[in-house]
């Protein structure tokens, strides 16, 4: 427990501190870093704790933004408005996950890889709604009743303290009877079912406030960029986050988080230099499964142990020296 106290006070002062040791440029970055990383610690979520590997989890991304875009001009209730994204996110989550997590493993990654090609095909399909291939504009910004919030300052400390807010919430969430449950029924589910659980439902209760995360994460981007499209909802985005919940660590809260901030500043940074980052993300990603298959957590993890069995070894002490004994001569 003090453990966590202590990280999550750690997480506020960095946010804190970082606008004012930081470029605009740093800080622009960071936003769109706490954004994804809300969204990779939602497919974390069940992926390390229900052991479902989703590849259509950019769907619900997606939703969210799409909510923001649409209901912008019709609802103008910025609370409202944001509620309504988590809201719709969720639901279609509760309603596609009660037919999705009747199947498992290889059929559940196909399941969901489909369902995002649907929505990745609806949102091309349906210009009049979504704009097409050409996307469209949010025209709304995000306003907490102290006036709208257009500056990169604001938008930083938004997305800063929603992600703290998201993590203390999975922390909530995963520590909670539930929570245990859920992570019990990866590890064996036949014992949790013949304990009496019904592993479905608690299956079904991550999937749901999963995709609500998802959705939320969407809804931050669209108020970010200010700007959507079919990209959103595409597989391959799917995959990059999956990506960054692999190699920052599966299983863990932290994790996905820091495998975020890795992937965006390898796209944003190291892309200045050279076009070849995906090479070196691809390298990176190939070592991490070979070698540290935790991700950058277990790395972590093993070096913190490494450091703590070090310093328990007791110096070996040294002999004690021998004094020689002089005969006296009488």
């Amino acid at each position: 427990m003090k453990r966590n106290i202590l990280i999550m006070f750690l997480l506020l002062l960095l946010v804190s501190a970082l606008p004012f040791i930081a470029s605009a440029y740093a800080v622009n970055l960071a936003a769109e870093i706490f954004i994804m990383a809300i969204f990779a610690m939602s497919l974390g979520l069940i992926m390390g704790y229900a052991g479902m590997v989703s590849l259509g989890h950019a769907a619900f991304f997606g939703i969210g933004s799409y909510s923001i875009a649409i209901l912008g001009p019709k609802i103008p209730n910025f609370y409202l408005l944001l509620l309504s994204s988590i809201l719709i996110s969720g639901i279609i989550a509760l309603i596609t996950g009660a037919i999705f997590i009747r199947t498992s493993k290889f059929y559940f990654l196909m399941i969901t890889l489909a369902f995002g090609q649907l929505l990745f095909a609806l949102s091309w399909q349906l210009k009049e709604w979504t704009g097409g291939a050409d996307g469209m504009k949010v025209s709304t910004f995000m306003n907490f009743g102290f006036g709208d919030i257009t500056g990169p300052l604001g938008i930083y400390y938004v997305m800063a303290f929603a992600f703290v807010f998201v993590y203390i919430l999975l922390q909530f969430f995963v520590n909670s009877p539930a929570g245990k449950i859920i992570k019990g029924t990866m590890e064996n589910e036949s014992r949790m079912s013949a304990l009496g659980y019904n592993i479905r439902n608690y299956k079904l209760l991550a999937y749901s406030f999963s995709g609500a995360l998802a959705g939320f994460a969407g809804s931050l981007y669209g108020y970010y960029n200010l700007f959507v499209s079919p990209d959103l909802t595409n597989w391959m985005f799917s995959g990059q986050v999956m990506i960054m919940v692999i190699i920052g660590g599966v299983g863990t809260l932290m994790g996905p988080a820091i495998g975020a901030g890795l992937f965006i500043f390898l796209q944003n940074f190291i892309s200045t230099y050279t076009e070849r980052w995906p090479i070196i993300m691809g390298v990176l990603l190939v070592v991490l499964v070979l070698v540290g298959k935790g991700g950058i957590i277990h790395w972590l993890g093993l070096l913190k142990s490494r450091l703590v069995f070090r310093r328990k070894i007791p110096k070996k002490e040294s002999p004690p020296q021998q004094v020689e004994k002089k005969e006296v001569v009488s």
